[in-house]
């Protein structure tokens, strides 16, 4: 018999799209999902936060594979549909919060770029957003100027052109002018920041509910910026203001974990990680694709997208 291993699941947009205003998200419908968690709960012993790390720190030894739930950027379908059915099924899922997102009402960048991919015709809006960011920028990166080996290992489930902007919006533009730039066109076709976030994402007081259904809630970072380009000061500054945010927040847990935006690396280095446990943070969650053991980095834990189980 192969040894035991703790497989943990990454989920992002759960919501029953077709009837939503942007059916053409990637996400899961409900009622998939639901599926998906009586199949793992079947094959697997549905792990805790504290018995996945305790099997990962080699203190325990499950009879059979471990899965672990997780649930990055704190968005309101993880309120409304997910954590009843975990609920009910007395699963413990792990939900991680940007907290700009519920602080300041901010919508984070990469999810307005989801929304306008959804709402408009692809090259349209891949077009006004190049035209906007020459305006603002001449001399910014290009998408000729894109590691496509890159791209395709960050973003495997989207066609080589939607991969290859992704990429270029989410780890080459200047933050502080691609922000401006796709702001602009979210208020044009989509709506006003402030009024389109609090649908998007559960708030502090939704959170707290979730702790109280026996959900565990953890840090996707302040700004949900690839931390690993930060300088050492820049990443201290939005980790302590994540941290900080979810201890004021929040009910008290006996563990905080974290989840990396975007997750692969070059998204989190050495000094990601000296940060995060000086903080208080006990571990944390890439996206690189695999399956964890005892001995494995309690800060490099490995996770399956929903998509792949």
């Amino acid at each position: 018999m192969a040894e035991p291993q703790l497989n943990v699941i990454m989920y992002h947009y759960v919501r029953n799209l077709p009837r939503t205003d942007f059916p053409r998200i990637k996400g899961m419908l409900p009622d998939d999902f639901r599926r998906q968690v009586n199949r793992l709960s079947e094959s697997h012993e549905m792990a805790t936060l504290e018995s996945a790390l305790a099997f990962l720190q080699g203190k325990y030894q499950p009879r059979r594979n471990l899965c672990l739930l997780t649930f990055d950027d704190c968005l309101k379908e993880h309120y409304v549909e997910v954590t009843p059915i975990l609920a009910e099924r007395g699963i413990p899922g792990i939900f991680f919060v940007i907290t700009s997102c519920l602080q300041e009402h901010r919508i984070a960048s990469a999810h307005m770029n989801h929304f306008l991919i959804a709402a408009l015709d692809f090259d349209f809006y891949r077009e006004a957003f190049l035209e906007k960011l020459r305006s603002a920028a001449p001399t910014s990166s290009s998408l000729a100027e894109i590691d496509e080996e890159a791209a395709r290992r960050t973003y495997r489930w989207d066609t080589a052109e939607v991969r290859a902007f992704k990429y270029l919006f989410n780890f080459v533009l200047n933050p502080a002018i691609r922000d401006k730039v796709v702001k602009e066109l979210f208020e044009e076709h989509i709506g006003a920041e402030s009024e389109f976030s609090p649908s998007l994402y559960f708030n502090w007081n939704e959170a707290k509910q979730m702790q109280k259904a026996g959900m565990v809630l953890g840090g996707h970072s302040h700004q949900h910026l690839p931390l690993g380009a930060m300088a050492d000061e820049e990443q201290a500054e939005d980790l302590n203001s994540c941290y900080r945010f979810l201890m004021e927040n929040l009910l008290p847990q006996r563990q905080w974990p974290f989840s990396y935006p975007y997750g692969k690396q070059p998204s989190f280095n050495q000094t990601t990680v000296q940060h995060l446990s000086q903080i208080g943070f006990g571990c944390s969650f890439a996206t690189e694709v695999g399956t964890n053991r005892p001995g494995a980095n309690l800060f490099a834990i490995r996770r399956i997208d929903c998509k792949d189980v």
